[in-house]
């Protein structure tokens, strides 16, 4: 009798494992589970935000497009009908330097011509320069390091730079703004301040133009956010980690 009470202690000990093993694989089994949903889930969503991003981007080409269509259209060729009309030698030369400053002003809306050979910071003072004669600009920049980034790197910040002067000068209603751009060993930090009427941050992200400076910024990995500019104006900051 000893003998079988002491045979059934073994398969009762192998059971109790046995039942402890499957519910400890079945918990598993249910974090796995959990864990691939997730993953799942995540894939997903940034998949849709990235047809999000890509509807976006063939929007905001559409839009380059026609706006540059309609600059050659009004601006360019009219000038150039002017220019056939003219009989007077004065006339004549004076509509054809318009026309090749205007030429030259879509050209460069293109494709900055000082990309390839300029700093980020030279890059955006010729951009300022003419600016000048309109509004009061400070503009501030740091960079002791002398710090040289690629040329796509350039013309994405470059972009997403001129992106919110236009924003200023379209919406803005000031004669001044201020540009602060500081370039250290690991990052980058822009600053734009405008201190005009303001705007309200809920609208902020509805323009293409936002969009745009999205999509730029995901190029890059840059992060960026629109604030009130107290007690007047806006501000935008853009901190962008070129070390990651």
């Amino acid at each position: 009798m000893e003998n079988s009470e002491e045979s059934l202690i073994p398969i009762q000990w192998i059971l109790g494992n046995l039942v402890l093993f499957l519910a400890l694989l079945t918990f598993i089994g249910l974090l796995v589970r959990k864990y691939i949903q997730r993953i799942k889930k995540e894939s997903e969503l940034k998949l849709e935000h990235q047809q999000v991003l890509l509807e976006n981007s063939i929007e905001i080409q559409e839009r380059e497009r026609n706006r540059i269509a309609s600059e050659i259209h009004d601006n360019l060729i009219a000038q150039l009908y002017q220019v056939k009309l003219l009989n007077n030698e004065k006339e004549l030369s004076s509509y054809i330097t318009n026309s090749i400053q205007t030429a030259r002003n879509i050209s460069h809306e293109l494709s900055p011509p000082l990309i390839e050979n300029h700093t980020l910071e030279e890059v955006f003072e010729a951009f300022l320069f003419p600016l000048r004669k309109q509004y009061e600009i400070e503009f501030l920049h740091t960079n002791p390091n002398g710090i040289v980034f690629d040329n796509t790197v350039k013309l994405h910040l470059f972009r997403i730079f001129q992106e919110v002067i236009t924003n200023i000068q379209k919406h803005a209603k000031t004669e001044k703004f201020s540009v602060s751009l500081k370039i250290n060993l690991n990052y980058v930090l822009l600053v734009i301040k405008d201190f005009g009427v303001g705007f309200q941050s809920k609208n902020i992200t509805k323009g293409l133009g936002s969009k745009n400076i999205e999509l730029r910024a995901k190029q890059i990995h840059a992060h960026y956010k629109f604030k009130e500019n107290k007690p007047h104006g806006s501000k935008f900051l853009l901190a962008y980690d070129y070390s990651i």
